[in-house]
C-alpha cells in the first residue's frame, strides 16, 4: 500500500495564440459556419430579404452582438434578430433554434470533461476557456461525466473472462481515508481493473467488500483452477481472499519484501542482499527456488534476529512460482505487485490535483472509476505471456491435473 504524494503540477492549457495564422483560420471558418447557419434559418423564415412575403408570421429585426460555444471556447459573432407576428397584432422576439444550438452549454462539456481529465482544474477552466465555462459549470459537467464511470466499471460483467490470478492493493488518499483496488490477470495475459473500494484504512472488511462485490459479478478463477494471489503482504489482503478461494495460491511480492528487510540490515549489507534477491528472482523450478531462499536466509540469519523473522513470517510464500515449476519469465511480472503498482502510480496522477477528499459524498468513487477506466487504456499484456499456458497447468486442482499433482506447493497457502 503506497501513501498518496504530491506530484508535479500538471500542466495547464493556455488561451490560444492570437498571433497564430492557422488558429485564426479556423476561428474565421467556425464562425462563418455558424454565421452561415443563422442566414440560413432566418431566411426560411423571413423569406428572402429583399423580397419579404407580405402576409408572413416572421420579420427581420435587425442584429446585434452575440456568443457561441465551440470545444470549450466562446466566441463572438454578429447574430441576427426576428421578430414574430401574432394574431392580434403584437410582436415578441423569436429565438433561432440554430442560435440556441450554438450557445447549448452541452457544446462544452466534452470539452471541459477532456480537460480536466489531462489535469486542468476547474478554477483555471474559466480563464483558459475565455469564460466560456465557469468554475461551478466546469464543476457540474465533470462531476456527471464521472458519476456515469463508476457504473461504467462497476456493472462490467466478469463472468465470460478466463481469469487465473488476482492482485490486490491499497493506496492512502489521507491519514483517514484508503482505496482498495483490484485488478485481475486473464489466460492471455491481459490486466483488467476489477472494482475498488474505500474505506478509513486498508482492514479486512473493506476488502471483505471488495471481495463480495467481485464475486457477485462473477470473478472467480476458471473452472478446475486454484486462483494465483499476488499480494504485498497486508494480513488483511491474504485474510480476505484465502476466506472467499480456500484454494488460492499467495505469491508474496519479493520487492516490497526485500525493501522491508534492508530497513534492517546496516547499508553495507545492502549489496550482497540484493544479489541474493535477485538470484531468487531468477531461478527456476522449486530446487533452485528452495536453494535460493536457504541462502538468503542464512545470510540473514547471521545479521539481523527482526530480519529473520520477517523473513520466516512470509516464508515459502516468497517462492510460491517457483514451487509451481513454471518457467522463470514468468517471475519478472508475477514475483512482485509492480504492475498493481504502476495502476496505482498513474491513479495518483490522475487525481493528484484533488487537494480535499470528501468521503461523505461520492467523489472519492467517481474520481476513483474515472482514473482507473483512463489507467487501464494504457494496459498491455503482462510479459512473459507465452508461457502462461505452463502455470495454468500447474493451477489446475489435483483431481484434474493429468499430471498427477504437480506444480501444487508442498506447503498449503496461508495467510
Amino acid at each position: 500500500m503506497k501513501k498518496m504524494t504530491k506530484s508535479e503540477a500538471p500542466v495547464q492549457a493556455g488561451a490560444a495564440d492570437e498571433t497564430n495564422p492557422f488558429l485564426l483560420l479556423m476561428r474565421g471558418a467556425l464562425r462563418a459556419a455558424a454565421e452561415q447557419m443563422l442566414r440560413e434559418e432566418v431566411a426560411a423564415l423571413c423569406g428572402p430579404s429583399h423580397y419579404p412575403e407580405p402576409n408572413a408570421r416572421y420579420r427581420r429585426a435587425g442584429s446585434e452582438a452575440g456568443l457561441y460555444r465551440v470545444e470549450g471556447q466562446c466566441e463572438r459573432l454578429q447574430r441576427p434578430r426576428v421578430r414574430r407576428k401574432h394574431a392580434d397584432g403584437r410582436e415578441s422576439e423569436h429565438r433561432l433554434a440554430s442560435y440556441e444550438a450554438l450557445r447549448d452549454s452541452a457544446n462544452t462539456a466534452a470539452a471541459v470533461v477532456t480537460a480536466l481529465a489531462a489535469g486542468m482544474s476547474t478554477r483555471t477552466h474559466a480563464w483558459a476557456s475565455h469564460g466560456a465555462v465557469s468554475k461551478s459549470a466546469a464543476s457540474r459537467h465533470w462531476i456527471k461525466a464521472t458519476a456515469a464511470k463508476i457504473g461504467e466499471l462497476r456493472e462490467r460483467d466478469l463472468r465470460g473472462t478466463p481469469f487465473f490470478g488476482l492482485m490486490l492493493d491499497g493506496v492512502v488518499l489521507t491519514r483517514d481515508l484508503v482505496v482498495v483496488v483490484a485488478m485481475g490477470l486473464t489466460r492471455d495475459g491481459d490486466k483488467v481493473v476489477l472494482d475498488f473500494e474505500p474505506g478509513a484504512s486498508e482492514n479486512t472488511a473493506v476488502v471483505q467488500a471488495l471481495i463480495a462485490r467481485l464475486q457477485a459479478r462473477g470473478f472467480a478463477p476458471m473452472a478446475g483452477q486454484r486462483l494465483l494471489a499476488i499480494l504485498d503482504g497486508s494480513p488483511p489482503l491474504s485474510t480476505a481472499v484465502l476466506a472467499a478461494w480456500p484454494q488460492t495460491h499467495i505469491q508474496r511480492c519479493v520487492i516490497h519484501k526485500q525493501r522491508n528487510l534492508h530497513g534492517y540490515l546496516r547499508r553495507s549489507d545492502h549489496a550482497e542482499s540484493s544479489r541474493l534477491w535477485k538470484r531468487l528472482r531468477v531461478a527456476q523450478g522449486e530446487k533452485a527456488g528452495r536453494e535460493a531462499l536457504a541462502d538468503l536466509r542464512g545470510f540473514i540469519a547471521a545479521r539481523n534476529a527482526a530480519a529473520l523473522v520477517s523473513l520466516d513470517e512470509a516464508a515459502e510464500q516468497l517462492i510460491t512460482l517457483h514451487l509451481l515449476e513454471v518457467p522463470s519469465t514468468l517471475h519478472a511480472s508475477l514475483l512482485s505487485t509492480n504492475a498493481i503498482e504502476n495502476v496505482m502510480r498513474n491513479y495518483r496522477g490522475q487525481t493528484a490535483k484533488v487537494t480535499r477528499w470528501q468521503p461523505a459524498s461520492d467523489q472519492v468513487s467517481r474520481w476513483t472509476a474515472a482514473a482507473l477506466l483512463q489507467v487501464e487504456t494504457g494496459f498491455h499484456r503482462i510479459p512473459g505471456h507465452t508461457e502462461l499456458p505452463k502455470l495454468l497447468q500447474s493451477l489446475a486442482l489435483p483431481s484434474l491435473n493429468p499430471e498427477g499433482g504437480g506444480g501444487a506447493p508442498s506447503t498449503p497457502p496461508r495467510a
